[in-house]
């Protein structure tokens, strides 16, 4: 199953070329009265900030939401912080972290705020190995970032996919054990993390409903604000990688992509490390629920407008040409 297809709005072409010449008559306004007052800037024109900041210092000249991802454990004093940020959309924001060092390494971190009460989700069983932001795209979706674990030769989740109440893949074998300890659920447009287990996924399939898509992955990180014991999966666990996350916070929904695998620029990090940092963000009052996605080659995240917004590694380059056919993936719409 895909998603389905978003209706299109059509413009005729008298109504653009109002909001085109409305939106120049605003432009002119502004810049005439910028000459002796600031003006402030319409909503729907996306704005792009970039700050520096060595970490110790004082924060005066950064955005405000600088501080709302920046963790407190990991970071030395001394450490060189590029931020940027922009606002493509009402409740949606986009910002970028990239570190000269968080736990001893170089480290870039791209993280899409949602406001959920703007946003409605939606988990997309691609069929057969499609880039995310292909089906992002097609759909009509605001944002999106890549899915749960899959089978790479043969296609398919390896973990339980449930879309609008119809069962798609059941979690393989020992996959129950290593990886299906979280899952995303999405009940009538609205996102939450979960706890899983082989009961749950017995009862999920045991009473199916229409509007509810579900997502099993491993391994659940953050429930109810507290670092939840995390399973050993030699090579998975304690190396470092890129990562895929989901989490919650403030009434937020936020997707993440930790960017790895590349020299000097991105190292990615262990779960270990994941985990510390989404409980030190914020001053340390962390998220409030989180779980993990596929990561390394896979870990993508995107935007309507910007496009691919990390680094993704299957090309062996630092840009956002290195993106990765997947399964599935999870996409936002505006309601």
């Amino acid at each position: 199953m895909s998603l389905k297809k978003s209706e299109r709005m059509i413009f005729k072409t008298d109504d653009m070329k109002i909001k085109l010449r409305s939106l120049i008559l605003l432009l002119a306004i502004c810049s005439a009265v910028v000459l002796n007052q600031s003006c402030g800037t319409p909503s729907n024109i996306p704005q792009t900030e970039t700050v520096t900041q060595i970490y110790g210092s004082s924060f005066g000249n950064a955005p405000q939401v600088f501080s709302r991802y920046l963790p407190s454990d990991g970071i030395a004093e001394g450490t060189k912080i590029v931020f940027q940020t922009s606002n493509p959309e009402r409740g949606l924001k986009v910002m970028n972290y990239h570190f000269e060092s968080l736990f001893g390494a170089p480290q870039d971190i791209s993280v899409i705020e949602l406001d959920a009460s703007r946003y409605e989700f939606r988990v997309a069983d691609h069929v057969k190995l499609v880039r995310t932001s292909e089906i992002a795209s097609a759909a009509g979706a605001a944002a999106a970032i890549n899915g749960t674990f899959y089978d790479m030769k043969k296609g398919g989740s390896v973990c339980y996919l449930q879309i609008d109440g119809v069962v798609a893949d059941t979690t393989k074998g020992r996959d129950m054990k290593v990886r299906a300890t979280g899952a995303v659920v999405v009940r009538k447009g609205k996102l939450s993390v979960e706890p899983w287990n082989q009961d749950k996924e017995k009862a999920f399939r045991s009473k199916l409903r229409k509007n509810t898509s579900v997502m099993a992955t491993m391994p659940l990180l953050i429930m109810d604000g507290f670092a939840v014991e995390l399973p050993y999966y030699k090579g998975f666990s304690d190396k470092r990688h890129p990562r895929s996350v989901v989490f919650g916070k403030d009434g937020k929904v936020c997707l993440m992509v930790i960017d790895g695998r590349s020299k000097g620029n991105a190292a990615g990090m262990t779960l270990d490390e994941v985990q510390r940092y989404l409980v030190s963000i914020d001053g340390g009052k962390g998220c409030t629920s989180a779980v993990n996605l596929d990561g390394g080659g896979s870990s993508t995240l995107w935007t309507a407008k910007d496009g691919i917004i990390n680094h993704p590694s299957d090309n062996s380059k630092f840009d956002h040409k290195g993106e990765r056919r997947v399964a599935n993936s999870i996409a936002a719409f505006k309601k």
